[in-house]
């Protein structure tokens, strides 16, 4: 018969295991008591910020750190309290710490470092106020303990870093910024490529910044107002931040379509975008130019493109017809203008009729009696010379009976009140032969109605040996 002797043996080594345990529990317990408690601390402070405290520029991102470090370890998520700074945008753009382990007194300790960006709005200073930071850490002995400690309140200053910006206005604040554009038109589909009425134009211009906030990019495209040449149909803004590599990224993307109303020259215009470089600390701009494009009429969009000009002119021209046929009218039973006769006589030679017709029109218009009385100048005088002597040609006739009826300038002397009394009633005609060879002056107001009337007579005489001359000429 084989005895078992496995069933005592466990027995015999479970309590003397027991037994161990318990009498080296309390060593244990003894030793734990007097292990120091886990070492937790904090700390923050701003990048860049150097001893003097110089000014950030406004709209520039700056970069809080806030750094946890413990001689044991993380055993939960960590919590950063919500705070609101006026004037200032705050944000947590990475979600994640960057963990690493330093070596101090002997010791291991864990570090945990968070960034968050602040954006300041405005120039003037800014405190940023305690934060509570919720961690939990391993105790010696092995427990799990939540913790809250704050950072000390930090100061900083903005201001406008260049006298050209202004708080608002249309510029952004980064250590790396790009411009870049593209455009399509439905024309590339045509086989002629030539833009027609009803075409569409688009405009794609994209932004991207390096230490800004995609917010913060000022609108890319220029508004195109009350222009009839085009119609502007804007796309919603594309705004993204993200992190790469520690390297926080931001972009914004602008999309305009442009819908062709009318034909011609269409010109959408360039863009300009200035931005500080918080590197080097200089303002700098960038451009994109515009386009000039041809757009061809369709019999729709000529119409009314020109349409209006056209019906303004052809209502002008009306116009002036129904003047002339009005003017044509009036005349057609009255006696004509002097200034019309002039001109008429003229164009068929009849020179008697010319001298007659000047110096009716002196007398009536100017109330002077002698052409020599009219200009001392000296090519004046030669002029009415030979006009009296019948040697003056069509064209000289023509300039002098223009300088009569609109340009005649009179002395000095003979002008306003001065001319008035220097007529008076008394001033003679100039002498003109009557057919009997007589000569005649006046000295009254009779005499200036009988000067008249040989005038008129002369003129009628004139006019109707002309006529008798020209029909003798074709009876013969």
């Amino acid at each position: 018969m084989r005895t078992n002797y496995r069933a005592p043996l466990a027995i015999t080594l479970f309590l003397g295991t027991m037994l161990l345990a318990a009498m080296l529990l309390p060593a244990t317990a003894a030793a734990l008591e007097r292990a120091p408690a886990a070492q937790v601390t904090l700390k923050s402070w701003l990048k860049d910020q150097g001893e003097n405290n110089a000014p950030y520029a406004v709209n520039q991102q700056i970069t809080l750190y806030l750094e946890l470090a413990t001689n044991r370890w993380f055993t939960a998520g960590t919590r950063i309290g919500q705070f609101e700074l006026p004037g200032v945008m705050v944000k947590q753009r990475s979600t994640l710490a960057t963990n690493f382990t330093q070596r101090q007194d002997g010791e291991t300790w864990s570090h945990q470092r968070w960034e968050l960006t602040l954006y300041p709005q405005q120039s003037g200073q800014f405190e940023i106020p305690a934060i509570a930071v919720r961690v939990t850490v391993a105790q010696p002995d092995g427990r799990s303990q939540p913790l809250t400690l704050t950072t000390r309140p930090q100061r900083f200053a903005a201001a406008l870093p260049d006298p050209a910006l202004t708080v608002g206005g249309r510029w952004l604040s980064a250590s790396n910024f790009t411009l870049s554009q593209r455009w399509q038109n439905s024309a590339d589909d045509q086989a002629d490529g030539e833009l027609r009425v009803g075409d569409a134009i688009t405009r794609t211009v994209t932004a991207s910044g390096q230490d800004t906030l995609s917010v913060l990019i000022p609108p890319l495209i220029p508004v195109i107002d009350n222009d009839e040449r085009v119609q502007a149909y804007p796309a919603q803004a594309r705004l993204d931040d993200s992190q790469e590599r520690g390297e926080y990224l931001s972009s914004r993307e602008d999309q305009t379509t442009y819908i062709v109303q009318r034909g011609g020259e269409l010109t959408l215009p360039a863009l300009e975008l200035r931005w500080w470089n918080s590197q080097t600390r200089q303002l700098e701009t960038l451009t994109l130019p515009g386009q000039t494009l041809r757009v061809r009429h369709t019999p729709a969009s000529w119409l009314a493109a020109y349409g209006p000009g056209l019906a303004a002119v052809a209502g002008a021209l009306a116009l002036l017809v129904l003047m002339l046929l009005a003017i044509a009218r009036y005349y057609r039973h009255r006696p004509r203008p002097l200034g019309w006769q002039y001109g008429a006589a003229i164009w068929r030679q009849q020179w008697g009729t010319v001298r007659v017709l000047a110096y009716r029109y002196l007398r009536a218009r100017r109330g002077v009696l002698e052409l020599g009385r009219v200009s001392r100048d000296p090519a004046w005088q030669q002029q009415q010379a030979a006009f009296q002597q019948g040697t003056l040609d069509r064209a000289g006739s023509l300039r002098m009976g223009w300088r009569l009826l609109a340009h005649l300038q009179l002395p000095k002397g003979l002008r306003g009140a001065r001319l008035r009394r220097y007529i008076g009633w008394r001033a003679a005609l100039p002498s003109l032969a009557t057919p009997d060879g007589c000569t005649t002056t006046g000295d009254h107001s009779a005499s200036h109605a009988s000067a008249s009337n040989s005038a008129n007579n002369s003129a009628n005489n004139s006019a109707n040996n002309s006529a008798t001359s020209n029909s003798g000429k074709k009876e013969g």
